[in-house]
């Protein structure tokens, strides 16, 4: 409510250190602001009032998107640095790689944002091959004889908003079994790359 000129509980100082370790980027900022208008239109609120609104959410913009924006660009000049292998490595090689996978196909199973996609007889077929993929694109050895990525998912109706729900069941996966936050930034930045590729039909509509 401070924002828009209401009684302020909340100080300004803590907005980037509260949101530094959120992994927020400019596109989960805009999903919000998204929602705002939505909200506000569904309200009667004017386009004049709205207007005003987006401008001074917007200035909070940097605050809360910084923190990510910072940590994975210092993980991108480490990688650049010290090559994949040694993420690979610190990820626990080919043991912490299954022990990752084990824990995240876990929390698939219950994720009603994406259990849809992994469901069926082919459940450990698809396992096998995500492995084999993201092991090979984190630096490790890896066998995968898999479709290119593009035509493995284009009949799926996959966005930005799954992919991202599958990167942050990672990300816990890889915290879950002791990947330090470094590392996991490190990885983020690795498998961000894909992104293009799983979600090249989508973005080709």
């Amino acid at each position: 409510t401070g924002c828009f000129g209401g009684q302020v509980s909340y100080d300004l100082a803590d907005l980037r250190p509260a949101h530094y370790n959120g992994n927020i980027t400019d596109y989960h900022f805009d999903a919000m602001v998204d929602l705002f208008k939505t909200s506000a239109s569904h309200m009667g609120v004017e386009q004049g009032g709205m207007y005003d609104a987006l401008i001074l959410l917007n200035r909070s913009r940097a605050d809360i998107t910084t923190g990510c924006a910072v940590r994975m660009e210092l993980a991108k000049k480490k990688n650049q640095l010290e090559g994949a292998d040694q993420l690979f490595q610190r990820l626990g090689g080919l043991e912490g790689m299954m022990a990752i996978m084990d824990r995240q196909f876990e929390c698939i199973e219950r994720d009603k944002r994406l259990n849809m996609f992994f469901e069926g007889t082919k459940m450990q077929a698809i396992k096998r091959s995500v492995t084999d993929y993201l092991i090979m694109t984190l630096g490790g050895p890896s066998d995968y004889i898999g479709r290119p990525l593009a035509e493995a998912h284009a009949v799926l109706q996959i966005t930005d908003y799954h992919f991202d729900c599958f990167m942050q069941d990672l990300q816990r996966a890889m915290r879950d079994v002791g990947s330090d936050g470094e590392t996991v930034d490190e990885a983020t930045v690795v498998l961000e790359l894909i992104r293009k590729k799983v979600l090249q039909v989508h973005y080709g509509k």
